[in-house]
């Protein structure tokens, strides 16, 4: 039976040292308009540094419109390029697989943070949410 700190392979992708994951945690950290704060990027490489073979990311929305808490990283503008590329290369950097969890809270999308109508599938009469 391996042990959790045997080397780990796929079919496909990047191999692991190890089968220690670092599963996503809401941190609340980023700025408002998504970009990765100093203190996010500290935190995440810290624990790559600290020997997970995978490091992900909190819930990171890949619209505006579809924000589901404050503080929340975001992937969906050239805005967040600069401080993601850097995360990605420091996780790296302690040989641990860096990876972005997607988000779009839809529906669930507080109005008052996004100012806007949310947004999902189909239109919602229960919640207001419009549809895509």
């Amino acid at each position: 039976m391996p042990s959790l700190f045997d080397p780990m392979s796929f079919k496909r992708g990047a191999p692991l040292k190890n089968r220690f994951g670092l599963a996503p945690l809401t941190n609340l950290q980023s700025h408002p308009d998504g970009r990765l704060s100093d203190d996010e990027h500290k935190w995440l490489t810290m624990r790559a540094q600290g020997g997970f073979a995978l490091t992900m990311t909190a819930a990171a929305h890949v619209q505006a419109v579809g924000q589901g808490f404050p503080g929340q990283l975001g992937i969906f503008s050239d805005d967040h390029l600069e401080g993601l590329s850097r995360l990605a290369r420091d996780i790296n950097h302690h040989d641990s697989l860096s990876v972005v969890q997607i988000h779009h809270a839809g529906m669930r999308s507080p109005e008052g943070l996004i100012g806007e109508t949310p947004v999902a599938p189909s239109a919602d009469a229960e919640t207001g949410a419009r549809a895509l």
